[in-house]
């Protein structure tokens, strides 16, 4: 454990990641859908019946008849070699339960099942309930009730004739929740697409809790709180909400990274206390923590709210317009709405799938499974989980207003380092995290080898990227408008474990992210980066990144933020309009060593393995907060370095490049004159490559939406 790592070492190491990433499969390197014609073509129409045999002219109605039918014709050693198709007409396909394919369902690697949309057809499969024939509120217990400006204004509708039964009381988590994440099923209201606001106080910003009420001695880095959900309050609209069957109150409750919603227990207007019901947040409570109520009747005030009546399945709402000429759906089903168990070789192209009130799709183990030109929105909870299994990936897919993340992917082995090929390409992901707002970014990978490459994300209060674990590669992708209340994050995160080594960031598009315009008096208390290597991670290759207006925060964050790792590589990044480029949280020797001993001698690890596998793990031992940076350039940035230890290795720092370089870096574009790169001795970043590309199944590209996000001053 003594080895030092110096000299030309680490440039080695950034050789072997790159080599070791240079296995993850590539799957513009395979034919997502098979050149040749199947074998047999089956048809799925919402015209159809499942007595049917499934032909052109005799369709099936629902993916589990077509499903059962390849099932039959395989026992009966019937299906053909060359494989089968179910070709999926368009409409709306109502979803009463998880459409679940499993290892018997599986095709081959020459001749994989697929199941894709009918040529220029868009088939939906909703987990919704359309809702019509609102009725004014006019019952005078019900509006009293109501704020005074609501009156007049909301309308109701009893789902129980619609089928629906009551349900049970709403359970709602987070990051630091005692429940946890929020995993629980959470009906939403949509009208004409877009996302209703469950009722809630107030309708836009924060409030700031009041003084704890159990002195118990809780501090966490010196700040003073309460391990108790008892605290006083001073706005007197919490009166309002005593009598509240399913309220919650949302808040950062200790620190500004660590959300929850609590459950309100009681209201004690005469003292202004509010007690909440446990099990309480993890950090506990502090004085000024910001909150917000939600999920209350009583705050039913203004267009676009809505409350459900959980007991007695009514809904109340107070619409944007009138609600006869509007689309309004219910999201209801818990989901999946599809899964895949231990399932190999199955695609799926150009489905659509929607209204969840859970996760959408689920992979578990298996091999092989894609999903390419597909579309996943409005549902509660992640849009893809994957975990275990080999090669599954997800391609071309656009993933939109849902409730947590995007793509949650887990495989590979870290112990052996075996990859698990997963991969997310060309997908464009936005507008997620409504529900849960932290750790919920567009792409989570864990394990070993997940390939993210050509993505768009947006539009997230969570970060665009969360990775954890060994020989992940991180290209080509763009984000921008990320962190949007998040603190003390990056647009790509990473924490807490030295081991995971192996991982690359390389010519991606970090730009506007967190608090980037620099409103000081909206800052929050740590900050955002674009990448964030957080409490130990090291040996982390960031390359030929672009970093604009990406760093925010009182205490300063720079374009990347290094909190106590080490040998990490910044090599031929671009930084513009940063507060700093690069920020450090160095940490000492003896918290250092203490911090990574039981990780670098854990079981999860094969230390023979990863010395022989990764230069820089045989040094992790010395030399806390060491890191490397070479050919960076600094356009425009407040400082170069912030917080830098006296260790951190700089050279050839460019901080005054020609103004040929870029194309138009004040309006967020930054190709490079190749001419002028070569005359200023700095390597050309493949800016056009960068983002979204088209192909088979992504016809169009959002291009004007692109180009004013990146000249967003």
């Amino acid at each position: 454990m003594k080895a030092c790592l110096g000299g030309n070492g680490v440039l080695l190491a950034a050789a072997l990641v790159l080599a070791s990433c240079a296995t993850v499969s590539d799957p513009k390197g395979n034919q997502v859908l098979p050149r040749r014609a199947p074998g047999m073509t089956l048809h799925v129409s919402p015209d159809g019946a499942d007595t049917n045999d499934g032909s052109a002219g005799a369709p099936f109605a629902t993916l589990e008849a077509a499903r059962d039918r390849l099932r039959a014709l395989r026992t009966a050693n019937a299906l053909p070699d060359t494989g089968a198709e179910v070709v999926v007409h368009g409409g709306v396909y109502p979803v009463s339960q998880t459409f679940a394919l499993g290892a018997e369902d599986s095709g081959t690697a020459d001749a994989p099942v697929v199941f894709r949309a009918a040529k220029g057809e868009a088939p939906v499969f909703s987990g919704g309930l359309r809702l019509s024939g609102f009725r004014p509120l006019e019952d005078a217990e019900r509006l009293a009730l109501l704020p005074e400006e609501a009156r007049g204004k909301a309308v109701f509708l009893d789902l129980k004739p619609l089928g629906v039964a009551p349900m049970p009381p709403l359970v709602l988590g987070g990051m630091a929740s005692g429940n946890g994440f929020t995993t629980h099923p959470v009906p939403e209201l949509f009208f004409n697409g877009e996302p209703m606001t469950m009722a809630r106080y107030p309708n836009t910003g924060m409030l700031a809790a009041g003084r704890p009420l159990v002195e118990d001695g809780h501090t966490i880095h010196g700040m003073k709180g309460s391990k108790t959900g008892r605290f006083l309050y001073e706005d007197p609209r919490h009166a309002r909400w005593a009598a509240e069957p399913d309220g919650f109150l949302y808040g950062y409750w200790f620190f500004d990274w660590a959300d929850s919603y609590e459950r309100i227990a009681g209201v004690n207007p005469e003292t202004r206390e509010v007690t909440l019901a446990e099990p309480f947040h993890t950090y506990g409570y502090r004085e000024g923590a910001r909150y917000y109520a939600v999920n209350l009747f009583s705050e039913l005030d203004m267009p676009g709210e809505w409350w459900l009546d959980r007991r007695n399945a009514v809904v109340y709402f107070i619409p944007p317009s009138d609600p006869a000429g509007a689309e309004v759906l219910l999201s209801l089903f818990p989901g999946p709405l599809a899964a895949m168990d231990q399932a190999a070789h199955v695609r799926f192209a150009g489905i659509t799938w929607e209204l969840g009130a859970g996760n959408a799709v689920r992979v578990a183990g298996g091999e092989d499974v894609v999903f390419a030109g597909c579309t996943v929105r409005r549902c509660g909870g992640d849009a893809f989980l994957v975990t275990g299994g080999r090669n599954h990936g997800v391609l071309s897919c656009d993933i939109y207003s849902m409730g947590r993340g995007g793509v949650s992917l887990h495989g590979g082995d870290r112990k052996t380092l075996e990859p698990c090929g997963h991969f997310v390409e060309n997908c464009h992901i936005h507008h997620l995290s409504r529900i849960d707002h932290t750790y919920t970014p567009a792409v989570l990978a864990g394990g070993v080898g997940v390939r993210v490459s050509h993505n768009l994300m947006h539009h997230i209060n969570s970060s665009a990227l969360r990775v954890n674990g060994n020989d992940h590669l991180i290209e080509l992708n763009e984000a921008h408008n990320v962190l949007l209340e998040s603190d003390d994050q990056g647009g790509a995160d990473m924490w807490g474990d030295p081991t995971f080594l192996g991982n690359v960031y390389r010519h991606n598009y970090w730009h506007h992210l967190g608090n980037w315009r620099r409103d000081a008096a909206a800052e929050l208390g740590c900050g955002q980066a674009g990448i964030r290597l957080d409490d130990a991670i090291s040996g982390v290759l960031i390359e030929g990144n672009i970093f604009h207006k990406a760093s925010a925060g009182k205490t300063g964050f720079g374009g990347v933020q290094i909190h106590g790792g080490k040998d990490n590589l910044l090599l031929n990044n671009v930084f513009s309009d940063c507060e700093a480029a690069v920020s450090f949280s160095p940490w000492g020797e003896e918290r250092w060593r203490e911090f990574i001993t039981p990780r670098i001698e854990s079981d999860a690890i094969d230390p023979a393995l990863y010395a022989q596998r990764y230069p820089v793990y045989s040094g992790l031992w010395d030399n806390a907060n060491r890191n490397h940076l070479k050919g960076n350039i600094a356009l425009n940035c407040g400082k170069l370095t912030l917080r830098a230890p006296k260790n951190v290795v700089q050279e050839d720092t460019l901080t005054d490049p020609p103004a040929s370089l870029f194309a138009a870096p004040d309006r967020g574009d930054f190709a490079m004159n190749t001419a002028a790169a070569r005359r200023a001795g700095v390597p050309v970043i493949p800016f056009e490559r960068i983002g979204l590309y088209k192909d088979a199944f992504r016809k169009e590209l959002p291009s004007e939406e692109v180009a004013a996000a990146r000249a967003e001053q």
